[in-house]
């Protein structure tokens, strides 16, 4: 990628490379058995735009023509201004061969693309040394008023430049983005191929733009042996692996060629949301993104890689899990049938998870809300017991859920995890009521923690996860001495991101707000997960006497720069709603002083970065939330009317906010924005 100025764009550079059989490349990502499993799913009926150097489209394996009647069925040149977009360069040729191609044979075997039933749009925007931003602007504008005449619902973009650990937006380019994400449209794009540069202008972690872009899903490269290339430009805002050394590709004038980049990596992400999109009509792009995160493989990157590396975990596409999720995913009711017991998490594209209890049968059942506003049918993940009763769900970095609940059969802590089709529980501790008032949450690199409460013994422990280990390991957070310190259990992970070097390091801290039995108390733990001469740190935040539903976060403000330690709370005594901060020494301050307040309260935060507390209020039998604006003072507005079973799930990455609760009647769950 040659950068002419900060959002200007230019296509990856084409290197041949030594002939690689696909059928490698169709076994990492289950192309095959996509193929094999899902038959009459090849993207019939769906369009992908190729935003490139335009598309040979005389190439036999690209449907010989152009037209109504074709393969590439529509396009526009933006270079020459005029409506043939053949291609000049090539590098457009090979990426809807990815996407689309027919069959074809090269060395013995037999390629496709991942979609051959889509057709493809060509767009034309430049050659292969530069592109102006102006072009692109021009064809994703054309998409935006030709997209229902052409069934497009995805576009590639294997171009960019640029390097940003953060969401980045365009004056220029953003607001398309955003219009073609709020018309259904999946927009991809190659994370960048400067990785390993040592010096110039690309010399950091961090993904390019227009991959950055918020409303952009931002693909990387592996190779055959699913580790990531030294070149996959990676970070905190990368969404997918696929493919992309030695893929065997239509060439410009005829015949094939084999090349590297994350350029070809992208396509086969935006093949497989054609796919999806046919399996499922009604999906929306954050839908489909959800999806190819959740349906993915683990994928640690320094676990086989070399040079600049992050440490993060990724998920690589899998195409054939891809598509039995979407199955599983697909929405069928606008309200969730559930008992008093459920919690909720945001995942980064906008899906929302629900784990609950199912007091009939005593089952831990999982669904999924898609962006329209659907559940999905409920899933039962363990009956075995009476399980779930106490519950608490998140979802990591790349997709994946995990379940901390108490079982009240075997009176232990388990943990249910998704491994893209499937779950799995396990026991992490049992003994005598271990695993009561479960919470749970993921650090960046993937893994899980628990903390909780032993009922028996009064303690609150840690459960920590060694993914790439699959081995979990329990530590004493307080108590021991016969002293009961525990009851009410809210737990947090925080990242302070390090600017150590050129790539980005990221300090954790686990911490833990719960409530003293014993003396009332509510109590603060944290310790600093990359020292490892850190012990726990300690305090009181207040001496109550009784304290209960507590809701940690570990966010940004609202005095100091950087994580601060905020809870949310009820003082079981007066019944008061208060929220408390740490700066040095904590602050308590009362929220709302209505009295006979419900069980649930909830933390979240605005786009200014201001506590929103939410809560039910047991007197009015309604939903409230209560918000601290900058002056220090607390605004409250009306939710709904409802139970007190509610939970709020947020997108720390997006900022969106769902409020989920239980109706009046106790049988249905609804789910709102809220922020």
């Amino acid at each position: 990628m040659k950068p002419v100025n900060k959002f200007a764009q230019a296509i990856e550079s084409l290197e041949t490379r030594v002939l690689f059989a696909w059928s490698a490349y169709a076994q990492l990502v289950n192309q095959d058995d996509a193929a094999s499993q899902f038959a009459s799913i090849t993207g019939a009926g769906t369009a992908v735009a190729v935003i490139d150097t335009g598309v040979d489209y005389t190439q036999a394996a690209l449907g010989g023509g152009f037209g109504a009647k074709f393969k590439v069925v529509a396009g526009y040149d933006f270079v020459d201004n005029d409506s043939d977009p053949m291609d000049e360069s090539g590098h457009g040729t090979s990426v809807a061969g990815v996407i689309a191609a027919d069959p074809y044979t090269v060395g013995g075997v037999t390629y496709q693309g991942v979609a051959p039933g889509a057709k493809i749009v060509a767009l034309r925007v430049g050659t292969e040394d530069s592109i102006s931003d102006n072009n692109i602007e021009q064809a994703l504008q054309w998409v935006i008023a030709n997209y229902k005449k052409y069934a497009i619902s995805v576009i590639n973009l294997s171009l960019g430049s640029g390097a940003f650990t953060d969401s980045e937006s365009s004056a220029q380019l953003s607001d398309e983005f955003k219009t073609l994400r709020d018309s259904g449209i999946f927009v991809v794009a190659a994370s960048g191929n400067s990785n390993d540069q040592s010096s110039g202008p690309i010399n950091q972690d961090g993904v390019a733009f227009p991959a950055a872009d918020p409303n952009v899903f931002a693909v990387g490269a592996v190779d055959s042996n699913d580790v990531i290339t030294s070149w996959s430009q990676r970070g905190d805002e990368l969404d997918l692996l696929a493919p992309g050394v030695d893929i065997v590709m239509p060439k410009l004038g005829g015949g094939f060629v084999t090349e590297d980049g994350t350029s070809f990596a992208s396509p086969y992400v935006a093949g497989t949301a054609a796919l999806l999109k046919q399996a499922d009509s009604s999906a929306r792009p954050g839908d489909i993104g959800s999806i190819l995160m959740g349906s993915g493989k683990n994928n640690r990157d320094g676990s086989g890689e070399t040079g600049n590396t992050t440490t993060l975990q990724f998920s690589r596409l899998d195409i054939a899990s891809a598509l039995t999720l979407t199955t599983l995913r697909k929405g069928s009711a606008a309200t969730l049938k559930l008992g008093s017991t459920f919690d909720t998490a945001l995942d980064s594209q906008g899906v929302l998870h629900a784990a609950f209890y199912d007091a009939t049968n005593h089952d831990l059942v999982y669904a999924a809300r898609d962006t329209d506003g659907l559940w999905s049918r409920p899933t039962v993940i363990d009956s075995k017991g009476d399980v779930g009763a106490q519950i608490s769900i998140a979802v990591d970095n790349t997709g994946k859920v995990g379940i901390a609940y108490y079982d009240s059969t075997n009176t232990g802590l388990k943990y249910a995890s998704f491994s893209g089709t499937s779950w799995s529980a396990l026991t992490i501790e049992s003994a005598k009521q271990i695993g009561t008032s479960p919470s749970v949450a993921f650090d960046i690199d993937g893994n899980a923690y628990i903390g909780y409460y032993r009922r028996t013994s009064g303690d609150v422990k840690i459960a920590t996860q060694n993914r790439d280990a699959n081995t979990w390991s329990v530590r004493l957070v307080d108590g021991g001495d016969g002293t009961d310190v525990g009851g009410t259990v809210s737990l947090d992970v925080g990242e302070a991101a390090i600017n150590s070097g050129f790539f980005t390091q990221y300090d954790t801290t686990i911490a833990i707000a719960y409530s003293d039995t014993t003396n009332g108390d509510l109590k603060y733990a944290r310790l600093d997960l990359d020292d490892p001469t850190a012990t726990w740190f300690m305090s009181l935040v207040e001496n109550a006497n009784g304290i209960g539903n507590i809701d940690l976060n570990l966010h940004q403000g609202p005095t100091v720069a950087g994580l601060q330690a905020q809870i949310a709370y009820q003082d079981l005594t007066d019944l008061d709603i208060k929220y408390a901060y740490r700066n040095t020494n904590w602050f308590v301050e009362s929220v709302a002083t209505v009295g006979n307040l419900g069980r649930q309260v909830q933390l979240a935060f605005d786009s200014g970065n201001n506590p929103a507390v939410t809560y039910f209020n047991n007197t009015k039998k309604a939903i409230y939330t209560s918000t601290r604006g900058s002056n220090g003072t607390w605004s409250t507005e009306f939710n709904s009317v409802g139970y007190s079973a509610l939970s709020v799930a947020q997108n720390e990455r997006t900022g969106e906010t769902l409020l989920s609760y239980l109706n009046r009647g106790r049988t249905d769950v609804f789910s709102n924005d809220l922020i």
